[in-house]
């Protein structure tokens, strides 16, 4: 019985010594920054498995031990907390009501928060988080980037001249979306606090490795999302940089035409990918239904150029075709409250948050169905910069809070 009751002792010591090691702040770093840096390493079932055996336990017990009742007073997660129960309660009213259906939007909603809240964590928690978390995925972006171009270079024809990523970059407007993305970090975040000469060239050459992906992709909905996220930092004061990438990016082009490189050139020679269309379609729907919408789980089909579509490939009429007014109104308080934050910001001199902003809602303009969906893309375009932008201004808060004893109000970014 004694043997009983030690063994049941050092199991239950042990088990302890384990959660406390999984919820220190360190630890949870590293599991999100694999996470997010396996999107250019896992296909979309072994980063979803990746998910949910490795990170959704850790990040549970650490929004568990953590307890962060003032994240409520939060504004941009008060907005993110009503938008996704909206976007739930809205199944409701869909044709395709049910009970299984309900709960896996009740699933996906809850790991969208999840995400989020940690995110917001992490970001208040933990000194390096951000810095660490740019490197690793820039890092990680530039050495598949490497690969791409050795594996796919010489493979390029006729037949497949669209250069396409590994993992969730697999997709040549996705790969462009999230290259895009590091391009933005390493130039705006990292490239400024270099260290030295060899950090500088490093993020450089990812920045190079990044435009030269996006052009080769020859997508244009994140290329005209990263010229509006450069002419948003040139409004922010770094002209300079913005201008030389701008001149990079245009003699690109430039030479690519004069080559008759078929990625740049098709560009511009491929004529309309067919979106109009699909807004078109978008717009006769919420005719339809205009104040609440068809519902989230409504399933629509849209006749593209290379056939059926369940997306609009616009988030606003998405989003609208689904929830109506109040989800339009919702979706812009998010993006409204992100901004008003962001610009804070920018003006004490970091505008990496606007930028990349700036950045994922113009790329949601031409190729996003929904925010509240799986681990994808939006997780790291636009999910990502609000919760890092809410965490940067909970922990300015905190540092600039009165003395004890006076009144205070609670965090509102």
């Amino acid at each position: 019985m004694a043997t009983r009751d030690i063994d049941a002792s050092s199991l239950g010591t042990a088990a302890k010594r384990v959660h406390a090691a999984l919820i220190r702040d360190h630890v949870v770093t590293a599991v999100y920054v694999v996470i997010l840096c396996a999107s250019f390493v896992l296909e979309t079932r072994g980063h979803r498995s990746l998910l949910y055996f490795l990170a959704l336990p850790v990040f549970l017990l650490y929004l568990h031990a953590n307890q962060p009742r003032w994240l409520w007073n939060a504004r941009i997660v008060q907005i993110a907390a009503v938008y996704i129960a909206y976007f739930f309660l809205s199944a409701a009213w869909s044709n395709g009501l049910g009970w299984l259906a309900m709960a896996d939007l009740l699933r996906v909603g809850l790991l969208v928060f999840l995400f989020f809240a940690v995110t917001v964590l992490l970001a208040v928690n933990e000194d390096a988080f951000e810095s660490r978390l740019f490197r690793w995925f820039c890092l990680v972006g530039g050495a598949s980037l490497i690969l791409v171009f050795l594996i796919q270079l010489p493979a390029l024809d006729k037949d497949h001249w669209r250069l396409a990523g590994f993992g969730r970059a697999a997709q040549p407007v996705i790969g462009s979306t999230l290259f895009g993305f590091i391009f933005l970090v390493a130039g705006l975040a990292l490239l400024p606090q270099a260290s030295g000469k060899g950090e500088r060239v490093l993020w450089l050459v990812i920045m190079a490795l990044c435009a030269a992906f996006i052009l080769m992709a020859s997508s244009r909905g994140p290329l005209l999302a990263l010229a509006a996220a450069l002419c948003s930092a040139f409004a922010l004061a770094h002209r300079r940089l913005a201008i030389a990438v701008v001149g990079l990016l245009g003699a690109a082009i430039l030479v690519g035409l004069s080559v008759d490189f078929r990625p740049v050139s098709e560009l511009f020679a491929r004529g309309s990918s067919g979106h109009i269309a699909l807004w078109q379609q978008a717009l006769q729907a919420i005719a339809e239904r205009p104040w609440f919408g068809h519902g989230s789980l409504v399933e629509i089909s849209f006749e593209g150029k290379h056939g059926l579509s369940r997306s609009p490939h616009n988030l606003l009429l998405a989003n609208h075709l689904y929830g109506g007014v109040p989800a339009t109104l919702l979706l812009g308080a998010l993006f409204a409250a992100g901004a008003a934050g962001a610009l804070r910001v920018a003006r004490e001199g970091k505008p990496i948050y606007l930028v990349l902003l700036v950045f994922g809602f113009v790329a949601a303009l031409f190729d996003t169905r929904t925010l509240v969906q799986n681990l994808g893309r939006e997780w790291i375009t636009i999910w990502l910069p609000l919760a890092l932008l809410a965490g940067h201004m909970i922990r300015a808060q905190r540092t600039h809070s009165p003395a004890p004893g006076e009144k205070t109000a609670g965090p509102t970014p």
